[in-house]
């Protein structure tokens, strides 16, 4: 019997910028998206009947979670998808604003399409996953993107050079309908300039996507959660110039061009911090090895 184990990968925005509110009530995005190596494992394998187990107390061992409801989807959609038991080791924080449930999905998409010999490509794949949710096309694909649309809109970015983060999840989550909802955008002057570290990215100059780190959803989120600027605060305060909340919050990143520099900042701040993680940013060849299959069809 055949078995799928998968790698899936976290996320961080390196920019993310809020435009408009759409009329269905969406948000218009443009985001820099950023694989890094915290990740998640994955084991698919047959089954009689459709089966989640995991190691996270937080989360429901049903089919509501993402994972489940990826594989619910393939299965609708390709008949020779069988039930799966799908096993699940969580590393990624729950609720962390690093698309922890979204790249979990991504990777039951990713190994159903290998263990059943699918042939789905990266775009059809994608045009699947955004009926799931907007942040698991990018998960499928990586490692540097630009997401736009509601964050489903795809493109590939030039891969970012080496770059090395200390993550801190505080011990609460955020609800990102609520940090949407509460963004004043007409209220906001200055954005993030996405098109710097864009720039960035194609010259393969670390300083100049360092010095472009943005996110928009800041204003809001430290109105909801004003801990969440107090940790940005005490992360700057241990020294370090790159510090951002990813995504809709609460995980906050401090950036470097250096592994021995985050190294040390690391070892310091994990005394404040003691379930800070020191992570650095995924390649494509990572991700060309992230499906491995097991046994024998």
């Amino acid at each position: 019997m055949i078995k799928a184990n998968v790698t899936a990968y976290a996320k961080i925005n390196l920019v993310l910028d809020v435009l408009r509110k759409r009329a269905d009530g969406y948000h218009e995005v443009s985001m820099v998206m950023q694989a890094v190596d915290l990740a998640d494992t994955i084991q698919l394998e047959e089954a009689p009947r459709n089966w989640l187990v995991t190691d996270s107390k937080y989360i429901p061992p049903n089919m509501n979670n993402l994972a489940m409801r990826a594989v619910t989807l393939m299965q609708s959609r390709f008949k020779q998808v069988s039930p799966l038991q799908v096993t699940l080791q969580k590393r990624i924080p729950v609720a962390a604003g690093m698309a922890g449930g979204s790249t979990d999905c991504a990777g039951v998409m990713l190994g159903i399409n290998r263990m059943f010999d699918l042939g789905l490509t990266l775009p059809e794949l994608e045009q699947l996953a955004a009926e799931l949710g907007s942040d698991i096309p990018f998960c499928l694909g990586g490692p540097t993107a630009l997401a736009t649309g509601r964050g489903e809109k795809i493109a590939p970015l030039p891969p970012c050079p080496p770059l090395h983060f200390v993550l801190v999840k505080p011990p609460f989550g955020v609800s990102t309908p609520k940090v949407y909802g509460n963004l004043r955008i007409a209220e906001i002057k200055e954005h993030p300039d996405v098109g710097a570290c864009i720039q960035g990215l194609t010259a393969g100059n670390k300083k100049q996507i360092l010095d472009s780190l943005g996110n928009l959803l800041e204003h809001s989120t430290f109105q909801l959660q004003p801990q969440v600027e107090e940790l940005k605060r005490n992360m700057a305060a241990f020294g370090c110039d790159h510090v951002l909340m990813s995504g809709s919050g609460p995980t906050v990143f401090a950036a470097f061009a250096e592994r021995r520099q985050a190294a040390a900042y690391y070892q310091n701040i994990k005394k404040k911090y003691p379930g800070a993680m020191l992570v650095r940013t995924v390649d494509q060849k990572l991700l060309d090895e992230r499906v491995k299959l097991d046994g024998i069809k």
